[in-house]
């Protein structure tokens, strides 16, 4: 009989107390007797024809060390289908010893697939954010398409607001002297764009190409950064040439030109807002799932195993090595350690909510899915293959409890104008 003790370490880890008696035991041994007499060679005797009572008496050691490793196997094995054990990673036993009445017992601490105590998972109180697009951004959006297509000129005369300056830069001691690396060449500027510096480009305005100044940047006494904070940076600018960029006029001739089956100024800025609202509702609807996925797993805190993340950022290191062979792999691991935690947590504990609310893909959902998908190769490409047929089924199966989870939480909406 082989009997076991459980004592529960953690959500993930258990230590395992197998007593092997001897009548179970006694086959084990046997087993490898046989096994031993069938490999080895004894002298006067043909391999596997040595008598049994030689080899017991030769590889004694060797004997009784294979029938604790394959003893604590099978207790183990035994262990696992009897108390439905999902053992992870390779256990090792602590301890061994050997009763007087020949039983064997083993202690041996494993990693098993976490238990979860489903605790929090209904009435999560979340924001979702809910992105207005306005007028101005699908006009500042369109503007980026005209200044694509922007003519760009050389000006003769004197930089002004909306010309565009290329200069080099080196920046001065107190005493006015260069500072040693601190030269910058071929830097483009947009006077009035605010992308530089403010203060800095204001200084630009009335150059003109060959021209040098000294500029400088005043920072405040109580500016955030202390350590700028009262500080002044002085600049000697080369300017090198100024243009000014043109853009199109916004016309229906101009829609037509871009090639995408416009035909009016309204088609393009109807389809630029229709873009602009289905991007940031995909944002907003990613920063929710984020959201939730976070909060259930900090309202519901249990253990991973290990050998799972192991596991987990093994596949990380191969795909990283595989995009660039000279990451070394112990920075891969540190820096992908937490989000192993994370990714490892949300799938099982989401896995437990879809099993407590017994949450089933049907054929109803498999043919939502392929109504929606309309691409009929695609269909068939997906249903001769069983493969992709489960990973189909899995995905439909984390939104249906995704979908469960955001109908029952409670959902704040904040309004954000993109403007």
């Amino acid at each position: 009989m082989i009997s076991t003790e459980i004592k529960k370490l953690s959500s993930c880890k258990k230590e395992l107390t197998i007593t092997i008696d001897k009548e179970e035991l006694e086959p084990i041994r046997e087993q490898q007797i046989k096994k031993v007499r069938r490999d080895v060679q004894i002298p006067g005797f043909r391999k596997g024809k040595a008598p049994v009572g030689l080899v017991k008496k030769t590889y004694g050691d060797h004997i009784e060390a294979y029938t604790m490793d394959a003893a604590i196997e099978a207790g183990l094995r035994d262990a696992a289908e009897k108390n439905e054990l999902y053992i992870v990673g390779t256990p090792e036993a602590k301890k061994v010893d050997m009763t007087d009445d020949g039983a064997l017992v083993t202690v041996i601490e494993v990693e098993t697939y976490p238990e979860i105590d489903l605790q929090n998972y209904k009435d999560m109180e979340l924001t979702k954010d809910v992105y207005v697009v306005t007028d101005k951004l699908v006009d500042q959006t369109i503007d980026r398409l005209r200044k694509e297509k922007a003519e760009i000129t050389v000006v003769e005369g004197a930089a002004e607001e909306g010309h565009i300056v290329h200069m080099d830069m080196q920046e001065l001691d107190e005493d006015g002297k260069p500072i040693a690396g601190k030269k910058y060449d071929n830097i483009t500027v947009k006077i009035g764009e605010g992308k530089f510096d403010p203060d800095l480009e204001k200084q630009l305005i009335g150059l003109k190409s060959d021209d040098e100044k000294e500029i400088e940047k005043v920072y405040p006494e109580d500016f955030p950064q202390k350590e700028y904070a009262g500080k002044k940076e002085r600049y000697t600018v080369k300017i090198k040439n100024i243009e000014q960029e043109t853009l199109p006029e916004l016309t229906d001739e101009f829609v037509k030109d871009l090639g995408e089956n416009f035909e009016t100024v309204e088609d393009l800025k109807k389809a630029t807002r229709e873009n602009l609202e289905a991007h940031y509702k995909n944002e907003s609807e990613n920063r929710l799932s984020a959201d939730l996925s976070q909060a259930l797993v900090e309202a519901n805190p249990f253990d991973i195993p290990d050998a799972l993340v192991q596991d987990y950022l093994d596949r990380v290191v191969e795909d990283m090595k595989r995009q660039d062979p000279k990451l070394k792999e112990d920075m891969i691991r540190q820096h992908y350690q937490n989000e192993a935690l994370f990714s490892l947590k949300w799938a099982y504990l989401r896995e437990a909510i879809g099993k407590e609310e017994n949450i089933v893909v049907d054929e109803s959902d498999e043919k939502k899915f392929f109504d929606e998908l309309k691409e009929e190769k695609l269909v068939e490409i997906y249903k001769s293959n069983p493969q992709l047929m489960e990973r189909i089924k899995e995905d439909i199966r984390n939104r249906k409890i995704y979908d469960f989870l955001i109908e029952n939480s409670k959902i704040t909406e904040n309004e954000i104008k993109l403007d």
